[in-house]
């Protein structure tokens, strides 16, 4: 593989030999004062000349710099913008390993594009013509501060683009999801967290395109957690690496939100956010949509209350003090187990908790009752399991009739050692 220096000698050597050339400059990552030198760089070079057109009708002259492996002639595709006459490239991997990026471009081209960009070197200059420039700088790539409306667009889309994510998935469409996700959710993550690279850096570096360099920038733990956003094809894997992004986006753009000044949209995300997880129980055979989701820890305490005021307003044949002497067990146990919560914007409304298919108990508040939510929990409960089985009391009416409903049958009869009271044993089983 030619070096750096047996690399520029040629491109530079090339250009002095032949009349048509009669300027040559550099630009990209080898002109960067910053990016990190490896093998690898291109040598993104544009030769000056005073017409394309003999070149072009030339294809072997370009032979001068080596055997190729494979390339591209981009401008022979003629598509919108492009300008042969005054700009025509040539992309060569080369058989030693080195790429070349090369570009004929008259001189009026090479005013405007040198003063563009601000990593451009000027390596010959053999009519004195070409602009002065000052040292090499990255600052054109620099991570740029977004206005307020670009910040709430860039929230917006991540929690929108979610929807088609989570519906994807229910339908078990994963190469769709896989474009959704990487497409247009991903780079909203991306800007978001370079936005919070800049605030850090008062807005002074750049974390390169698709942001490369964010492992020199963020803390490990954050890029690690960025790390966790990038799935195997694979259903589930792909649903926790959105749960991680949803929770990294959320606090990132928080902390974007109060250093600029802006305001973050909370209830658009946690309503997305919900209609999410609820997507994620959604059982496969659904034919309606279940606002059910499965509980999270932070839930155990409103979840508890529920419970609570279930038992003493249903079982007036049990002592209230029954029910809430096993309050803070309860609450405890809650946290551990296996719970759906039913929740709309308003908050969580009901809930039901499973342990290896048998439903230890679905409890939904009082004023509401007997609209279908606990029907919702239920029909959670029964995607998730081809068998489920409860204790009810026999004293109990109201949920004895609506598990019949639900196509529960009666198993057998009990009595609850710690109550006293008579229970059935009922079971429901899929088909």
């Amino acid at each position: 593989m030619r070096n750096e220096k047996e690399m520029m000698d040629m491109i530079t050597g090339t250009a002095r030999k032949d009349g048509r050339i009669r300027g040559v400059y550099m630009s990209g990552s080898r002109t960067n004062p910053n990016a990190p030198r490896d093998i690898f760089q291109d040598y993104d070079i544009a030769y000056v000349v005073r017409e394309t057109e003999s070149f072009r009708k030339d294809r072997n002259w370009i032979d001068i710099f080596g055997g190729r492996m494979y390339m591209q002639y981009p401008d022979d595709r003629m598509g919108e913008g492009a300008d042969p006459g005054n700009c025509y490239g040539y992309l060569m991997q080369l058989e030693d390993g080195n790429r070349l990026d090369l570009r004929l471009v008259t001189l009026e081209y090479a005013k405007k594009d040198i003063l563009h960009d601000k990593l451009c070197r000027i390596l010959l200059d053999k009519d004195k013509l070409l602009p002065g420039i000052p040292e090499s700088s990255d600052e054109d790539h620099w991570v740029k501060k977004p206005e307020e409306e670009e910040y709430r667009f860039c929230c917006n889309e991540f929690w929108w683009i979610l929807n088609s994510i989570g519906k994807g998935l229910w339908r078990g469409e994963i190469p769709y999801v896989m474009d959704m996700l990487n497409q247009h959710s991903r780079p909203e993550l991306i800007r978001m967290l370079s936005w919070d690279v800049g605030v850090a850096a008062g807005f002074a570096c750049s974390v390169g395109k698709s942001g490369k360099y964010f492992k020199r920038h963020l803390a490990k733990d954050k890029y690690d957690r960025l790390m966790r956003t990038y799935p195997k094809a694979e259903a589930e894997d792909i649903w926790q690496s959105v749960f991680e992004m949803c929770g990294f986006f959320e606090e990132t753009a928080k902390r974007v939100g109060q250093a600029l000044g802006y305001a973050y949209d909370e209830r658009e995300a946690f309503n997305s956010r919900l209609y999410l997880d609820c997507t994620h129980e959604l059982p496969r055979d659904a034919e309606e949509f279940l606002m059910v989701r499965r509980m999270r820890e932070e839930d155990a305490e409103k979840t508890a209350k529920i419970w609570l005021e279930g038992n003493v307003g249903t079982h007036s044949f049990i002592p209230e003090k029954y029910w809430r002497d096993n309050y803070n067990s309860v609450k405890h146990q809650l946290a551990e187990a296996e719970v759906y919560v039913y929740e709309d914007s308003r908050g969580i409304k009901g809930f039901a908790g499973v342990e290896h298919g048998f439903i230890q108990g679905i409890f939904v508040k009082e004023e509401m009752r007997s609209k279908g939510i606990g029907k919702a929990l239920l029909a959670v409960c029964k995607g998730k399991y081809t068998e489920l089985s409860l204790h009810v009391y026999r004293e109990n009416k109201k949920a004895l009739e609506f598990y019949k409903r639900e196509g529960f049958q009666i198993s057998r009869e009990q009595t609850e050692s710690s109550t006293g009271q008579v229970e059935y044993v009922m079971i429901w089983r899929k088909g």
